[in-house]
């Protein structure tokens, strides 16, 4: 699939939001035909919450939000393998009011088939940590942006997106042991239309519960950084189960 990255980072560009919300989605940009109506989306303001969460049992957890209130952008239908990107607000994120967030992303679908009482969520992306580009909140500080790949051979339907930031600031602990500490998930939530892609099946692997898919002892999420905010030893695996099998290039 081709597309236009300097017309995307444009419209990326134009997607940041100045005001006081912190360290949330500002916006989306549907990366395989931007110049088209209901390209690019605003959010709301002040539709996210701001606040991260640490207790892996919260009913907050999955988006941050009570149940599944979050936008919902009905416009958007995709065929899958397509690429889109998610933009943050850099003002906030440059703000120095408050710790550096340092920590991996996670990216996962869920479909709403079965009602939305008991989603079953797969993980379709992660960005982790490398030696070369830091953490994934490095490259959300630089860029302000993460492109992500949808998959193609999901059934058609419609489907919740949740993008995770995890900081592992106070991550030498578990909140149950200190509520002061603990790794910090920024969660957000999408809903769109999967209109179904080449050869569609249905996900039946790596299906999880959110809350229910992370341990507070899981190697990922309880380890302490070091002074500078590198992981211990330069390597990190990102957390969570096995990623969906994305499709061949092309194959959409």
């Amino acid at each position: 699939m081709v597309f236009k990255l300097t017309s995307v980072l444009a419209l990326v560009a134009a997607l940041a939001v100045t005001g006081n919300a912190q360290r949330q989605i500002q916006g989306i940009t549907f990366a395989w035909n931007p110049d088209t109506p209901n390209g690019s989306h605003n959010l709301p303001k002040n539709a996210l919450a701001m606040a991260p969460i640490s207790d892996l049992n919260s009913k907050a957890f999955t988006c941050r939000t009570n149940g599944l209130n979050f936008p919902n952008i009905k416009s958007y239908s995709s065929t899958g393998g397509e690429m889109f990107i998610v933009a943050w607000d850099m003002n906030a994120l440059n703000s120095t009011d408050g710790p550096k967030l340092n920590g991996p992303c996670n990216h996962w679908m869920a479909s709403t088939a079965a009602g939305t009482d008991n989603l079953k969520w797969f993980r379709i992306g992660e960005v982790g940590y490398s030696a070369e580009e830091g953490w994934c909140t490095d490259k959300i500080r630089r860029e302000g942006q993460l492109v992500v790949s949808m998959p193609n051979d999901l059934l058609p339907g419609e489907y919740i997106f949740r993008n995770e930031v995890i900081d592992l600031t106070y991550a030498g602990k578990t909140y149950t042991d200190d509520p002061t500490m603990g790794a910090q998930f920024y969660a957000d939530c999408l809903k769109y239309t999967y209109s179904g892609g080449k050869n569609p099946k249905e996900v039946t692997t790596g299906l999880v519960s959110l809350p229910g898919a992370y341990l507070a002892t899981d190697k990922g999420l309880l380890l302490n950084l070091t002074a500078d905010g590198k992981p211990p030893g330069g390597k990190y695996t990102v957390p969570g189960p096995a990623l969906h099998k994305q499709p061949n290039p092309g194959s959409a």
